[in-house]
Protein backbone atom coordinates (compact mmCIF):
# COMPACT_ATOMS: atom_id res chain seq x y z
CA UNK A 1 0.00 0.00 0.00
CA UNK A 2 1.67 3.24 -0.66
CA UNK A 3 0.68 7.15 -0.98
CA UNK A 4 -1.82 9.15 0.60
CA UNK A 5 -4.69 6.68 -0.59
CA UNK A 6 -3.11 4.03 1.52
CA UNK A 7 -2.51 5.67 4.31
CA UNK A 8 -6.12 7.06 4.63
CA UNK A 9 -7.42 3.47 4.22
CA UNK A 10 -5.83 2.10 6.87
CA UNK A 11 -6.36 5.36 9.16
CA UNK A 12 -10.56 4.67 8.12
CA UNK A 13 -9.79 0.90 9.01
CA UNK A 14 -8.24 1.50 12.31
CA UNK A 15 -11.14 3.94 13.46
CA UNK A 16 -13.57 1.73 12.40
CA UNK A 17 -12.17 -1.91 13.61
CA UNK A 18 -9.49 -1.30 16.41
CA UNK A 19 -12.04 -1.99 19.22
CA UNK A 20 -13.04 -4.91 17.62
CA UNK A 21 -9.40 -6.13 17.38
CA UNK A 22 -8.44 -4.91 20.92
CA UNK A 23 -11.26 -7.69 22.13
CA UNK A 24 -10.27 -10.26 20.51
CA UNK A 25 -6.53 -9.62 21.72
CA UNK A 26 -7.71 -9.12 24.94
CA UNK A 27 -9.70 -12.68 25.42
CA UNK A 28 -7.15 -13.96 24.43
CA UNK A 29 -4.18 -12.50 25.83
CA UNK A 30 -5.61 -11.19 29.11
CA UNK A 31 -3.14 -8.40 29.07
CA UNK A 32 -3.90 -4.45 28.56
CA UNK A 33 -0.50 -4.17 27.56
CA UNK A 34 -0.03 -6.98 25.20
CA UNK A 35 -3.15 -6.16 23.84
CA UNK A 36 -2.62 -2.86 23.08
CA UNK A 37 0.40 -4.42 21.16
CA UNK A 38 -1.24 -6.86 19.39
CA UNK A 39 -3.56 -4.06 18.13
CA UNK A 40 -0.47 -1.85 16.53
CA UNK A 41 0.78 -5.30 15.21
CA UNK A 42 -2.62 -5.69 13.37
CA UNK A 43 -2.52 -2.68 11.83
CA UNK A 44 1.35 -2.57 10.70
CA UNK A 45 0.39 -5.92 8.52
CA UNK A 46 -2.46 -4.23 7.17
CA UNK A 47 -0.64 -0.78 6.40
CA UNK A 48 2.56 -2.69 5.13
CA UNK A 49 0.69 -5.23 3.12
CA UNK A 50 -2.93 -3.08 2.32
CA UNK A 51 -6.25 -4.32 2.17
CA UNK A 52 -7.01 -4.48 -1.88
CA UNK A 53 -9.38 -7.20 -2.56
CA UNK A 54 -10.96 -7.88 0.83
CA UNK A 55 -14.82 -8.09 0.62
CA UNK A 56 -15.50 -8.11 4.54
CA UNK A 57 -12.35 -5.72 6.24
CA UNK A 58 -13.88 -6.69 9.49
CA UNK A 59 -14.12 -10.50 8.94
CA UNK A 60 -10.13 -9.84 7.73
CA UNK A 61 -8.92 -8.13 10.48
CA UNK A 62 -10.56 -9.97 13.04
CA UNK A 63 -8.70 -13.31 11.44
CA UNK A 64 -5.24 -10.98 11.76
CA UNK A 65 -6.08 -10.13 14.93
CA UNK A 66 -7.37 -13.68 16.25
CA UNK A 67 -3.59 -14.81 14.91
CA UNK A 68 -1.47 -12.48 15.76
CA UNK A 69 -3.13 -13.18 19.58
CA UNK A 70 -2.23 -16.58 19.77
CA UNK A 71 0.88 -16.23 18.67
CA UNK A 72 1.38 -14.07 21.38
CA UNK A 73 -0.30 -16.29 23.51
CA UNK A 74 1.76 -18.64 22.68
CA UNK A 75 5.21 -17.08 23.17
CA UNK A 76 3.52 -15.81 27.02
CA UNK A 77 3.11 -19.38 27.72
CA UNK A 78 6.54 -20.39 27.23
CA UNK A 79 7.55 -17.34 28.96
CA UNK A 80 5.62 -18.25 32.11
CA UNK A 81 6.35 -22.27 32.31
CA UNK A 82 10.24 -20.92 31.67
CA UNK A 83 9.90 -18.67 34.79
CA UNK A 84 7.66 -21.06 36.44
CA UNK A 85 10.53 -23.91 35.95
CA UNK A 86 12.85 -21.18 37.30
CA UNK A 87 11.10 -21.20 40.71
CA UNK A 88 10.69 -24.62 40.76
CA UNK A 89 13.35 -25.35 40.41
CA UNK A 90 15.12 -23.19 42.22
CA UNK A 91 15.96 -24.25 46.03
CA UNK A 92 12.71 -23.04 48.16
CA UNK A 93 13.38 -20.87 51.01
CA UNK A 94 10.43 -21.25 53.45
CA UNK A 95 7.74 -19.46 52.78
CA UNK A 96 4.19 -19.46 54.15
CA UNK A 97 1.97 -20.90 51.41
CA UNK A 98 4.80 -21.73 49.22
CA UNK A 99 3.20 -25.60 48.74
CA UNK A 100 0.01 -24.06 47.76
CA UNK A 101 1.75 -21.34 45.11
CA UNK A 102 3.48 -24.61 43.60
CA UNK A 103 0.48 -26.32 43.58
CA UNK A 104 -2.05 -23.91 42.36
CA UNK A 105 0.69 -23.26 39.39
CA UNK A 106 1.19 -26.86 38.43
CA UNK A 107 -2.63 -26.96 38.19
CA UNK A 108 -2.74 -24.00 35.75
CA UNK A 109 -0.25 -25.25 33.72
CA UNK A 110 -1.29 -29.15 33.85
CA UNK A 111 -5.34 -26.98 32.39
CA UNK A 112 -2.92 -25.05 29.85
CA UNK A 113 -1.50 -28.27 28.32
CA UNK A 114 -3.88 -29.99 28.22
CA UNK A 115 -6.03 -27.32 26.39
CA UNK A 116 -2.71 -26.58 24.21
CA UNK A 117 -3.45 -30.79 22.92
CA UNK A 118 -7.03 -30.48 21.83
CA UNK A 119 -7.40 -30.65 18.35
CA UNK A 120 -6.74 -27.60 16.82
CA UNK A 121 -9.94 -26.23 15.74
CA UNK A 122 -11.65 -27.23 19.22
CA UNK A 123 -9.34 -25.38 21.14
CA UNK A 124 -9.55 -22.28 19.01
CA UNK A 125 -12.97 -21.83 18.94
CA UNK A 126 -13.30 -23.03 23.30
CA UNK A 127 -10.62 -19.95 23.74
CA UNK A 128 -12.42 -17.30 21.48
CA UNK A 129 -15.77 -18.19 23.44
CA UNK A 130 -15.33 -19.49 26.84
CA UNK A 131 -13.80 -16.09 27.61
CA UNK A 132 -17.18 -14.87 27.21
CA UNK A 133 -15.35 -11.51 24.76
CA UNK A 134 -16.94 -12.67 21.72
CA UNK A 135 -20.07 -14.35 20.34
CA UNK A 136 -20.60 -17.95 18.80
CA UNK A 137 -21.15 -15.45 15.56
CA UNK A 138 -18.38 -13.44 16.03
CA UNK A 139 -15.94 -16.76 16.73
CA UNK A 140 -17.23 -18.25 13.69
CA UNK A 141 -16.66 -15.58 11.20
CA UNK A 142 -12.72 -15.24 12.81
CA UNK A 143 -12.97 -18.80 12.57
CA UNK A 144 -14.06 -19.12 8.84
CA UNK A 145 -17.01 -21.45 9.75
CA UNK A 146 -20.64 -21.67 10.85
CA UNK A 147 -21.85 -20.98 14.60
CA UNK A 148 -23.32 -24.25 14.86
CA UNK A 149 -19.66 -25.58 14.24
CA UNK A 150 -18.15 -23.76 16.78
CA UNK A 151 -20.77 -24.79 19.46
CA UNK A 152 -19.77 -28.07 18.25
CA UNK A 153 -16.51 -27.63 18.71
CA UNK A 154 -16.97 -25.88 22.36
CA UNK A 155 -19.06 -28.82 23.28
CA UNK A 156 -16.30 -31.46 22.01
CA UNK A 157 -13.66 -28.93 23.69
CA UNK A 158 -14.91 -28.96 27.30
CA UNK A 159 -15.79 -33.00 26.94
CA UNK A 160 -12.40 -34.08 26.14
CA UNK A 161 -10.50 -31.68 29.22
CA UNK A 162 -13.32 -33.46 31.42
CA UNK A 163 -11.94 -36.74 30.59
CA UNK A 164 -8.65 -36.37 30.86
CA UNK A 165 -9.30 -34.03 33.99
CA UNK A 166 -11.15 -37.32 35.26
CA UNK A 167 -8.06 -39.80 34.13
CA UNK A 168 -6.15 -37.72 36.09
CA UNK A 169 -7.81 -36.44 39.11
CA UNK A 170 -10.35 -39.61 39.35
CA UNK A 171 -13.03 -36.51 39.84
CA UNK A 172 -16.22 -36.57 37.79
CA UNK A 173 -16.41 -32.89 35.66
CA UNK A 174 -19.77 -32.78 34.14
CA UNK A 175 -20.53 -30.40 31.02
Amino acid sequence: MSGDAGALEVESLVREHARLVFRIAFSVVRNYADAEDIVQEVFLRVARHGAKGVDDPKAWLSRIAWRASVDRFRAIARNAQEEFDERVHAPLRHRPGIESEVISRQTLAMLDRLIARLPRKEREALLLTSIDELSGAEAARILGTTETSVRARVFRARQRLAEKLQKITGVSYGC
